[in-house]
């Protein structure tokens, strides 16, 4: 899915359902490893005044999923967005933020599984192995069992 359709969608779906049009940036970010998608409102330090928002959508999700899925990450955003906008509830533990996801029938947080680039790792002392969305993790991480170092073992499907 294009960057364009993204914005089609989303425009689309916000004029539908809210009576708004999408006011916002959507960015495509590879660098996104643990979410699927985000709406975020940067502030200006010390007086809350919001000065910047996007929404962002991981491309390796975009990659490796249905057009199903991506749509519903996106709708999802999508929703905080217009909550946001027009001064109500907008985070994923607000209630009313909830009951506007049932009654459009788009889909909670946490939801969807990762689909994409897995990463394999291995401690040097115990010998656990485990799978992250990140590369890198044997850079800042130690084992919680015995404390030992991780070894990068290589990509996995």
């Amino acid at each position: 899915m294009t960057h364009e359709q993204l914005e089609y969608y989303a425009n689309k779906f916000l004029m539908d359902k809210f009576n708004m049009p999408l006011g916002i940036p959507i960015r495509i970010s590879k660098r996104m490893t643990s979410k699927l998608g985000a709406f975020r409102i940067k502030y200006i330090k010390g007086n809350r005044q919001k000065i910047d928002m996007e929404i962002i959508i991981s491309y390796n999700f975009i990659v490796h999923n249905t057009e199903q899925f991506i749509l519903d990450v996106l709708y999802h955003e999508c929703v905080h967005y217009a909550l946001f906008t027009k001064g109500q509830p907008y985070k994923d533990s607000d209630p009313e933020f909830k009951e506007t996801l049932k009654r459009l029938g788009i889909s909670q947080t946490r939801t969807h599984q990762f689909k994409g680039r897995r990463h394999l790792y291995e401690c040097k002392k115990c010998r656990y192995q485990f799978s992250r969305n990140m590369k890198g993790y044997e850079k800042r991480y130690v084992c919680r069992k015995c404390r030992g170092r991780f070894s990068y073992l290589g990509e996995v499907k």
